[in-house]
């Protein structure tokens, strides 16, 4: 126990915990609505999409992130705009975004001249890596996020279900849906230095997919959600400290035996019925 007390008193590590936390309820709050519309891929795409953002910030000798974070707002609107589009496939439009983005990326770190430390802890996450600059820009995005996702609640719950719906009760449903799409893409770059561009959609889709397993109704879907992305983060981090590995492989697979946990609970409870 006094290790764990021990954890929090480092400077990197109560940073790694902010930003965790507030990464958790955000994407738990959107994953809610991205997985159930099975555009879970979007999240893949779209982080891979914005390595070609730290490139160039780190070939520019620029901020990354920014760059990162101008390149995700311009993915997400691409989604909002042409997901409709009947010549394209979601799928496939995501495919394009992801394959441009990495291999445009790929070709300026090669002309990068020097080595690149950088890009492990952007690839897969690092707790060190992650300033008290991150956790402000997270506590910027949570104060602007979380009332636009009150005030589009109706209209996110109803695009979700039944987009034609919420258009006759003329909710703003093409609005909601940038929203969604842009801020979903918005918080998983913001996370990229702590969990890394490979493994931070894990914390948005994860959850969400634990979370179904054991809840009947969206309230209470969307409790369960946040409190396992907190919970699957903190312990990661914990195991990421005291092992000394990356923290965003750490946190994917707490995550995964969380989601096996929820999907043992599902069984045993639909067999107990069965036999009732």
């Amino acid at each position: 126990m006094e290790e764990i007390f021990q954890l929090v008193s480092f400077p990197f590590m109560q940073r790694a915990f902010i930003s965790c936390i507030i990464l958790s309820v955000l994407l738990g709050l959107l994953g809610t609505f991205i997985v159930p519309r099975k555009m879970a891929f979007m999240a893949d795409g779209i982080t891979h999409a914005s390595l070609l953002g730290i490139a160039l910030g780190l070939l520019l000798g620029v901020f990354p992130l920014a760059l990162a974070l101008t390149i995700a707002i311009i993915m997400g609107a691409i989604v909002a705009a042409l997901r409709n589009n009947p010549r394209i496939t979601l799928d496939g439009l995501i495919g394009i975004l992801l394959v441009t983005g990495m291999s445009s990326a790929i070709i300026i770190f090669a002309l990068t001249p020097g080595y690149k430390p950088e890009l492990f802890s952007y690839l897969f996450g690092s707790v060190v890596a992650t300033t008290w600059v991150d956790v402000y820009v997270l506590c910027g995005l949570a104060v602007i996020t979380l009332p636009l996702i009150k005030y589009f609640w109706r209209s996110l719950v109803l695009t979700t279900v039944h987009e034609q719906l919420s258009r006759v009760m003329n909710l703003p449903a093409h609005t909601a849906n940038y929203f969604l799409f842009i801020f979903t893409a918005i918080t998983l770059v913001t996370g990229v230095k702590l969990l890394g561009i490979i493994l931070v959609s894990g914390l948005l889709i994860i959850p969400v997919l634990s979370a179904n397993l054991i809840t009947n109704s969206l309230r209470k879907a969307v409790i369960v959600t946040i409190t396992l992305a907190i919970l699957g983060s903190i312990v990661g981090l914990i195991m990421s400290f005291i092992f000394d590995l990356p923290s965003g492989p750490c946190i994917a697979l707490t995550l995964v035996v969380i989601l096996l946990g929820c999907f043992v609970v599902n069984t045993l409870i639909r067999m107990t019925k069965t036999s009732a």
